[in-house]
This record gives C-alpha cells, sequence and structure tokens, in this order.
C-alpha cells in the first residue's frame, strides 16, 4: 500500500488552491487532490501535475479545464500579435532600403497581408522578392503581381543599382 501523501491543502499552483484530498490514485500511487480555479471551478488534479516549477519538463495542471482553454488561447494570440509586429518591422526596414528604387505607390501600401485586411485594402508590399525572384506588391490570399502578369517587376532595377546584389558577390 502507497505511503500517505504530505498534505497540500492551502496549497497554490497557478489559478489552483488545493482544497482537499481523494480517494483516487495514478496507476503509480500518486494521490489526486481536489482543487478550485480563481474562477470557482473544481477539478481533481494528480499530485504529480501539480507544480510551481515553470522550468519543469512534465506539464503541470494551473486552471480548471475552462479557464486552461482560455489561457492557451491567450498565449497564442499574444505570439501572433508579436509575430505580426515582427513582420511589419521587417517590412518597414526592406521598404526604408528600396527608396527609390520602386515606385512610391508601392511603398504607401500596407506592410503586410493583416495590414492591408486591417485597412480594407487588397494589396500589400513586403519589399520582398518571391519565389521566382520578383520584386513586386502582392495580393491577399493571390501571390505576387508579377507573376500573375498584372505588374512589372522591380527586379532587374535592383540588380543593377544594389550593392548587395547577386552580380556583385
Amino acid at each position: 500500500m502507497p505511503s500517505k501523501p504530505r498534505d497540500r491543502v492551502g496549497e497554490i499552483y497557478g489559478r489552483l488552491t488545493v482544497i482537499r484530498s481523494s480517494e483516487r490514485r495514478t496507476k503509480s500511487g500518486n494521490a489526486y487532490w481536489w482543487c478550485r480555479c480563481s474562477c470557482g471551478r473544481e477539478r481533481e488534479v494528480p499530485g504529480d501535475k501539480l507544480s510551481t516549477n515553470t522550468a519543469r519538463k512534465k506539464p503541470v495542471i494551473t486552471a480548471c479545464l475552462l479557464c486552461s482553454k482560455e489561457l492557451q488561447v491567450e498565449g497564442v494570440c499574444a505570439k501572433n500579435d508579436r509575430e505580426e509586429r515582427q513582420r511589419r518591422e521587417d517590412a518597414k526596414r526592406q521598404r526604408d532600403a528600396l527608396k527609390g528604387h520602386v515606385p512610391d505607390r508601392w511603398l504607401r501600401l500596407p506592410l503586410t497581408d493583416a495590414h492591408a485586411r486591417e485597412l480594407g485594402q487588397v494589396l500589400f508590399f513586403r519589399g520582398t522578392f518571391c519565389l521566382r525572384g520578383h520584386l513586386a506588391p502582392y495580393r491577399i490570399n493571390g501571390g505576387c503581381l508579377a507573376c500573375a502578369g498584372q505588374t512589372p517587376s522591380a527586379h532587374s532595377a535592383l540588380i543593377t543599382n544594389s550593392p548587395n546584389s547577386a552580380q556583385s558577390k
């Protein structure tokens, strides 16, 4: 018979506060604990999943099921926001380097596809080359305008003027 677990009642793990022990045991003999989330819901959690160590390799439980899903969604949204900010900063740097090499109307377009959607526009210009080597605006979900034959590429003008071009390497 497994040993009696240490008393965790009153301990706090993330949003969970341990309120009482459970009669259940895991296959390895760890006790389950009834915990109350800060939202008021209760959840039965195995003792080996309760930890305040954030660098732990094993996953830990820090909230009830609904709050856990909300925290996961919030984390994904925050990550997406960080990545979009980085894409816009990169696009600004690329476009600043292209001033005078591409038409000014391209530089007035939104920076990314998400930026274009926010502004209710269809075209955007990042200042990067497509897979075929064109430097041209893009359509949201439509690809490079030069590949579609709608806009000439600025690629040929940049190869002759750019100090970082493939010819000068």
